[in-house]
């Protein structure tokens, strides 16, 4: 039994990411180091100061990460951030692209991409000063010490519109309350009530803010579906290589026919995830196809069996390393964790199953 963890998104990028990986397994990572690369400006758009680099560039740092199970929040510093910033309007915010592609500002998003998703949205209300109030609890949100400002989505409370918001670090930093993840990552829940805006907090809103919550969230479903299929591909080379070289009965476990079924099964959830990874990545890139409902229907569809699969694959694993699984010290208890943990980011299999019947329902009339 035999298999090789072929690179699904091969390149430089994935190489230095795979280096910086190995180094830090045994200790805590720096997020600094995201700003001090320059990975925050991957997807940045060459004309704001980034590199101008697809999806796939992204990815590759994201397979890197996941070969060790090295927790960074990419996802939200690359990824989300760069995604809104390149919707906006190309002739505003100048200054804070430049900022953040210098990383003279670290931006980290909190709180839900989507109405779709489980918890609400934070809602503004126009305070009588004409300036803005809010309510709600924004949460996750991973606010290290690097961090210059915190970017999230609100709703106004007498409209529905959707804004997006940028305020300094400092001025939430004393109201969180931190807790460690499932991973270990250090979450914070901030409570918005004393947090006093003005219009000039406010980044978009309306039509182009919806726009840039959909292209950032699009990125996000690929970024956690490509996250889930690199840790299954690791996943699934580690725990071949645990059954190769631990005997029972005097033979090596991957000679026993039953657990030979089990990880035939992994294989084909890995492939099955990955075919589906890349063919709705294209769309991503694909201008004609970005902006339909088909296309989003396409990100949900991902989004749907992917979580479900990462579930029952991080199972797989566990049971096949005998609840050794559950040691924290093992790879393979990090790649199962990190597994449930991606498929609960940014929605659900429910919160994508209800979008699709939604779609569905929408199309049948």
């Amino acid at each position: 039994m035999t298999f090789k963890s072929d690179a699904l998104f091969p390149g430089p990028l994935l190489d230095g990411a795979e280096r910086y990986a190995r180094e830090v397994t045994q200790s805590t990572p720096d997020a600094s180091i995201i700003g001090e690369i320059g990975w925050n400006g991957t997807l940045l758009a060459e004309e704001h100061g980034g590199f101008g680099g697809t999806i796939h560039d992204l990815a590759s740092i994201v397979e890197g990460m996941a070969a060790r199970a090295v927790n960074l929040p990419i996802l939200t510093r690359c990824g989300i951030v760069p995604a809104i910033l390149n919707a906006l309007p190309s002739n505003e915010h100048g200054e804070l692209r430049n900022q953040f592609a210098s990383a003279a500002a670290c931006i980290e998003w909190g709180g839900p991409l989507s109405r779709q998703e489980g918890p609400q949205i934070p809602r503004l209300h126009r305070a009588e000063s004409s300036d803005w109030t809010m309510t709600g609890t924004l949460a996750p949100v991973e606010l290290g010490p690097e961090c210059t400002h915190v970017m999230f989505a609100g709703l106004d409370a007498g409209s529905d519109e959707t804004s997006i918001i940028l305020v300094e670090a400092s001025r939430v930093g004393s109201l969180q309350a931190s807790h460690l993840s499932v991973e270990g990552r250090k979450m914070s829940a901030i409570p918005l009530s004393a947090l006093q805006l003005t219009d000039a907090d406010i980044l978009a809103k309306g039509a182009v803010a919806d726009h840039a919550l959909t292209s950032a969230w699009r990125t996000a479903q690929a970024l956690i579906s490509a996250d889930i299929v690199c840790t299954m591909n690791y996943a699934l080379a580690e725990t071949i290589a645990y059954l190769s070289q631990r005997k029972q009965f005097g033979q090596a476990l991957a000679q026993f026919q039953v657990l030979r079924h089990d990880v035939a099964k992994l294989y084909v959830s890995f492939e099955n995830c990955k075919g589906l990874l890349m063919s709705t990545m294209r769309l991503l890139v694909d201008k004609d196809q970005a902006g339909t409902g088909e296309a989003q229907a396409a990100f949900d569809l991902l989004g749907l069996y992917v979580r479900e699969q990462a579930v029952e694959f991080a199972q797989g694993v566990i049971q096949l390393h005998g609840g050794m699984g559950m040691t924290r010290e093992t790879l393979a208890a990090r790649q199962a964790t990190r597994l449930i943990a991606l498929a609960f980011r940014f929605g659900d299999a429910y919160s994508h199953t209800k979008a699709l019947q939604s779609f569905q329902g929408a199309n049948a009339k």
